[in-house]
């Protein structure tokens, strides 16, 4: 269908859905989309169409008067808004931010987005394309388990911000870390935080001269654990610029930023108070959905490999309270067989402890000494692997849910 938006408005897509920009302007998450006719004529980089994901809206603000071409299942799936969608505290904590790191730009910026399914991640997108546009450069730090943008689920990443980031395809992960779980229980939200704090470390090492990491965050900050890790997170981690997503009737919110400002006094926090009346709230379904999907497409790059066991190591990743670190403990093979470990998700390792890659883990056969897995090792990675990192979550290879294993 052809759909026009007046100019400052914002047409709503939930996906899945195909936009091409005929005539106008629009911006998306900070993103610029001009017509064909225009990227043509300016040499810009500009695109003209965007892909929405199932289970996603993108706000599509008109900065002129714009005609659309769009392509979806339901019309009731549009929704136009006579405003902009991004609120005026998310332009004036932009704007600040910029200027800090402009008039500094010797320092390098930690800044962490914190609250409970309120569009954390939507404004971590806003944010990298406006610091894009004032030519920053940085990185992306995810540490949502369950809600992977830069590459699957059960891992945390970072990567470099060379583009505009508008959906999954526009990140790449420059180093994983393997957890295994979708959600940082038990001793899985030290070694999360730990593992944050070590990849943001590593990037500045390798990238000298970028402005800034931003720090996406999980949503689990209800209950006593969900403070607890919340708490540790952000000590161990450090963020010099805090923003939260700051909700008056969630009690552990406010114990979070009291305790954040007495831990660090120049720490700068920013609290988001306004209700975001269009952010899109995924139901559990939909969550699932999600994962199930990103599972899928990775495991489609998978085929059944035999590897020698061999000095073949299992391990386990734990924490070790009194060094404040992250161990390993080996897992002896013969207790392993008599669980169910049959298509645990793994990460398969060097002897340095280095990840190669994912894996699913089907059979460990003592008598024939050989593991039979589903990867995409090749034949020279395969001689490298001498560690096998148990994850807890079991899938099929289409990526369904098939359970844990409870070491």
């Amino acid at each position: 269908m052809i759909k026009s938006i007046e100019k400052g408005h914002t047409l709503l897509v939930k996906g899945p859905a195909r936009i091409t920009l005929l005539e106008g302007k629009i911006d998306v998450f900070g993103k610029i989309y001009l017509p064909e006719k225009e990227k043509s004529s300016s040499k810009t980089n500009e695109d003209n169409f965007l892909i929405i994901p199932d289970a996603q809206v993108y706000p599509l603000f008109s900065i002129d008067k714009s005609t659309l071409e769009v392509y979806t299942n339901f019309e009731e799936n549009l929704k136009e808004i006579e405003k902009n969608s991004i609120s005026p505290k998310w332009i004036e904590i932009k704007d600040l931010i910029i200027k800090e790191m402009t008039q500094n730009a010797n320092k390098s910026l930690k800044i962490m987005v914190l609250g409970i399914s309120s569009g954390k991640t939507t404004f971590i997108k806003y944010l990298a394309n406006n610091f894009l546009k004032a030519r920053l450069k940085g990185g992306y730090l995810d540490s949502d388990l369950g809600q992977q943008i830069i590459y699957i689920p059960t891992t945390i990443n970072i990567g470099t911000i060379n583009d505009n980031i508008v959906s999954s395809e526009d990140i790449n992960s420059e180093k994983t870390v393997f957890i295994g779980a979708t959600f940082p229980k038990g001793n899985n939200k030290f070694i999360v935080s730990l593992s944050c704090r070590d990849l943001i470390s590593d990037y500045f090492k390798q990238h000298k001269d970028n402005n800034f990491v931003l720090i996406d965050t999980d949503g689990w900050i209800k209950t006593e654990a969900g403070i607890l890790y919340k708490n540790f997170f952000i000590k161990t981690v450090d963020p010099d610029i805090l923003i939260v997503f700051h909700d008056e009737t969630i009690e552990e919110l406010e114990v979070i930023e009291k305790t954040s400002s007495s831990l660090r006094k120049d720490r700068k926090i920013y609290l988001i108070k306004e209700e975001n009346k269009y952010f899109y709230e995924k139901n559990k379904d939909e969550r699932r959905f999600l994962r199930q999907s990103q599972f899928s497409k990775k495991f489609e790059e998978f085929r059944k490999i035999s590897i020698p066991l061999d000095d073949m190591k299992f391990i386990k990743a734990d924490y070790n309270k009194d060094k404040d670190e992250i161990i390993e403990m080996e897992i002896n093979i013969n207790d392993l067989v008599n669980l169910p470990y049959h298509y645990v998700i793994i990460g398969l390792m060097t002897e340095k402890s280095e990840l190669i890659e994912i894996g699913l883990l089907f059979t460990v056969n003592i008598e024939k000494n050989y593991i039979l897995l589903y990867s995409n090792l090749t034949y020279k990675q395969q001689l490298k692997v001498k560690k096998i990192l148990l994850g807890s979550l079991r899938l099929s290879t289409k990526g369904n849910h098939q359970g844990y294993l409870y070491l």
